[in-house]
């Protein structure tokens, strides 16, 4: 097609887009890596929150908290993480601690006084229990090449240290 003054422009949009198209699939491509960190960083700390949850203390005084964490992981998120490749980076369990506290109690020996207060009885209580850790960590692998500049061609994820105390024994009025 020529223009006004005579020179033909009909391949000229075809290499202006070949010349763009390169940028442009570089820049729809930016945030897929840092998509995929975000979701995998997001499903982590979910799956960590919900080990820690679950654990108790028979797991934690025989040794199997590390199986019961891969368990929950196989069982509840499989669908977005692959449990081959989630790490256990840290599972601690702390000393026994003890807490003593006070709970109150109503008395009907005490009912009678007119102090709404005093018609409880103060009760002494305690129980023991101990500080588990846990952080998760997985391994991915970029798939673009914005991932691969700015994290590497594989790249770990971590959980923060997700921290729970779990009971042992002692007094449950």
């Amino acid at each position: 097609m020529a223009d006004l003054n005579g020179k033909n422009e009909s391949g000229q949009s075809v290499i202006e887009f070949a010349l763009i198209l390169p940028i442009l699939v570089l820049l729809l491509t930016l945030p897929v890596d840092f998509f995929l960190y975000m979701n995998t960083q997001m499903t982590l700390s979910s799956a960590a929150g919900d080990c820690i949850s679950r654990l108790d203390y028979s797991d934690i005084s025989s040794g199997t908290g590390s199986n019961k964490v891969k368990e929950v992981v196989a069982q509840n998120f499989t669908e977005r993480l692959d449990p081959g490749k989630v790490q256990i980076t840290e599972l601690n369990a702390g000393s026994r601690n003890k807490n003593d506290y006070s709970y109150y109690v109503y008395s009907s020996d005490l009912a009678n006084s007119s102090d709404f207060e005093s018609q409880f009885e103060v009760r002494p209580g305690s129980y023991q229990f101990t500080d588990v850790q846990l952080q998760l960590s997985y391994e991915r692998t970029s798939v673009t090449f914005w991932g691969a500049l700015f994290l590497g061609n594989t790249y770990e994820v971590k959980t923060p240290v997700y921290s729970r105390n779990i009971y042992i024994s002692g007094n449950t009025p």
